[in-house]
């Protein structure tokens, strides 16, 4: 059985059947087709905000914060980010939201006129703000879930309202949660590494045993520390004397190569067996695949300006998220799409050779995206499991497609790249 040309009026995809798959790989031409390293690149998620500062994922759901745009949500992940800002307070006709987290049962936006809390999934937002400070220059600047409570650590000193808030009960009350230090103390980041939280801050680092309800100060590192990290048996910090590395627990540290000499802010995370830093200005973002001692720049992918103009992490178990002035970017893990013991990807694509067509085989239910080489999403495809589906093309651009797939859980499996002629 041949496959005639399909209708070009046709706009949406179609499902091959069964008898139809044998004959489908005659028509395939798959030297078109190259695979990019999971972990190779970063992949633009094309957002369409600006000034991201700040992302979370509750259930596969991805909500960011764009300054001064409000809260925007992804449902999945997978598709177009619209404006949850139903119940948020306005300034002058915009939504000064600066940050966004979630626990098991709310998601969280810092904001410059307070700390706003909804439901996990109602996207409608309500004032917790209670008696905390909150400005343009102090306000709610990450949150952190540890030990069943809420923490929001505020940007300016302690003596200005900055510092740890914590709450056990959704925000409805909040506890000072950086008892111990002293009043002049910016707290930029919290860390828990086997049941001890590490506070980076301007004065040093700081240790917790009950959860942030005491601090006592590291006995080495009293310098300005603006993350922490552990990968393997090191604990790796961005400082204002650049990155160091302690593999001692922190007894005493080593510098890092490759990184700059004095950061004035920083993120770190693990994810997928390497380190990833933000260090801001042109430095960008840098990777370390041993442990923290050496690291080089890591920016693939990414924007011209957005190579230096990142903001915050976020990792889940599948994906490493990067929030940036005109996007955020992704990185697959290494393991994601590829189930244990198997040699075959869960999701694959191919060009056919007789049509203006992409054939895509996914074994689970999720979106197939397609963005251009300047990363602006132009076709979003929800996809049934275990299929393979006709997607047209003939309305695309010819050029370079980037084509990835997104499951409902929000796993975004290897993406490929496919030449359209």
């Amino acid at each position: 059985m041949v496959l005639r040309p399909r209708d070009r009026a046709r706009d949406r995809a179609r499902v091959l059947s069964p008898e139809q798959r044998s004959t489908m790989r005659l028509l395939l031409f798959p030297l078109f087709l190259t695979t990019l390293h999971a972990a190779g690149q970063w992949t633009p998620m094309a957002t369409g905000t600006l000034s991201n500062r700040s992302l979370c994922v509750v259930n596969g759901d991805v909500y960011l914060a764009s300054y001064p745009n409000g809260v925007f949500k992804s449902a999945d992940g997978t598709g177009p980010f619209t404006a949850v800002n139903s119940g948020l307070q306005a300034v002058g006709g915009q939504y000064p939201v600066q940050s966004v987290g979630a626990d098991a049962t709310y998601v969280y936006a810092g904001t410059e006129v307070g700390v706003f809390r909804s439901p996990i999934g109602a996207d409608s937002w309500s004032n917790v703000n209670g008696t905390l400070t909150a400005n343009a220059n102090v306000h709610a600047n990450k949150f952190f879930a540890f030990g069943g409570a809420i923490m929001a650590v505020f940007n300016g000193s302690i003596a200005q309202g900055g510092g740890i808030h914590r709450s056990v009960n959704g925000g409805t009350t909040w506890l000072i949660g950086h008892s111990g230090m002293g009043s002049n103390v910016n707290v930029h980041h919290l860390t828990e590494v086997d049941g001890t939280l590490w506070a980076s801050t301007s004065t040093g680092l700081w240790t917790s045993l009950d959860n942030a309800q005491s601090w006592t100060p590291h006995p080495v590192v009293n310098y300005a520390t603006y993350a922490l990290a552990r990968q393997n048996n090191s604990l790796v910090i961005v400082s204002s004397f650049g990155i160091r590395y302690s593999t001692n627990n922190g007894a005493s540290w080593q510098d890092a190569t490759g990184d700059p000499a004095a950061p004035t802010k920083g993120e770190l995370v693990a994810f997928d067996g390497a380190l990833y830093a933000l260090v801001g200005g042109q430095n960008g973002c840098l990777r370390s695949t041993n442990n923290g001692a050496t690291w080089t720049a890591y920016v693939d992918g990414m924007s011209l300006v957005d190579a230096s103009a990142q903001e915050e992490f976020h990792a889940t178990p599948q994906l490493l998220y990067c929030s940036a002035l005109f996007d955020v970017y992704t990185i697959a893990g290494t393991g994601v799409g590829i189930a244990a013991g198997s040699s075959r990807s869960a999701f694959d694509v191919w060009p056919a050779l007789a049509e203006n067509e992409l054939f895509a085989r996914n074994d689970a239910a999720g979106s197939l995206l397609i963005h251009n080489a300047a990363g602006q999403l132009l076709r979003s495809t929800k996809l049934a499991a275990g299929l393979i589906t006709r997607i047209p093309c003939d309305d695309l651009a010819p050029g370079l497609l980037l084509v990835s797939f997104v499951t409902r859980d929000g796993q975004r499996h290897a993406c490929r790249r496919v030449m359209h002629p």
